[in-house]
């Protein structure tokens, strides 16, 4: 069982948030999403320190940039951003999303540090069936050896964030029936990237072509993998 210990070997981590803000979740359920990102944020920045970088997507019938991994030096800026940004309403297109956070995102003018062997994690969060297909967005994501880690709340489908979700499901795919829930699951979420992020080590993500050193060195030093 990982604890929140293994996060502390120095390894680093691009992290995204791709957050659904449609209308069915609702002004007062948003505040909860806040708090959930808020909180979470923070027990990684505590067991990741600033090696942990973060990025945020709202979407709804159309992605929008919260900001980037290099839009602010400090996590404070970060969850100061969380507490304060707007809830938008709209439709659910997390496939949209998906398309536009590898597009816009996963690179290095947006602070991406794939490139240097940095792993990459996605955390989708939704709460209803999606009104475009997902599995073809999420399969582009995990071929480039991201981590995708997906989230349902109230009426999000099983089936759906399956198709979104890296594996193992058991420590990428969580469910909760109320949004007032979700703290529930920051513990195991936390643990469950800390795994995600011990387990690549330093390995080059192949997002950016081609992979610096061939997909060897990586600057890191040497990796030990927690198995």
């Amino acid at each position: 069982m990982l604890s929140f210990e293994d996060c502390a070997q120095g390894f680093a981590a691009d992290i995204y948030f791709l957050v659904d803000s449609s209308w069915s979740i609702g002004e007062e359920n948003f505040k909860h999403v806040r708090q959930f990102l808020y909180t979470l944020t923070q027990a990684l920045h505590q067991v990741g320190g600033g090696r942990f970088k973060f990025a945020l997507v709202q979407y709804n019938n159309r992605p929008e940039t919260e900001f980037q991994l290099n839009s602010y030096p400090t996590t404070q800026g970060v969850l100061a951003h969380i507490e304060a940004m707007p809830y938008r309403g709209g439709g659910t297109r997390t496939g949209l999303g998906l398309d536009y956070l590898t597009r816009t995102h996963l690179n290095t003018a947006s602070g991406s540090r794939a490139v240097d062997g940095v792993v990459q994690i996605v955390l989708v969060l939704t709460d209803g069936r999606s009104q475009d297909d997902v599995a073809k967005p999420a399969q582009v994501l995990r071929l480039a050896g991201v981590e995708v880690f997906a989230v349902g709340v109230q009426d999000a489908v099983d089936s759906e964030l399956r198709e979104m979700a890296s594996q193992p499901y058991a420590t990428h795919m969580f469910s909760v029936d109320s949004f007032l829930t979700l703290r529930d699951i920051i513990q195991d979420l936390v643990v469950g990237l800390c795994g995600a992020v011990t387990r690549s080590g330093g390995s080059p993500v192949a997002n950016e072509a081609p992979v610096v050193g061939g997909g060897t060195g990586n600057g890191m030093g040497p990796v030990s993998l927690p198995y």
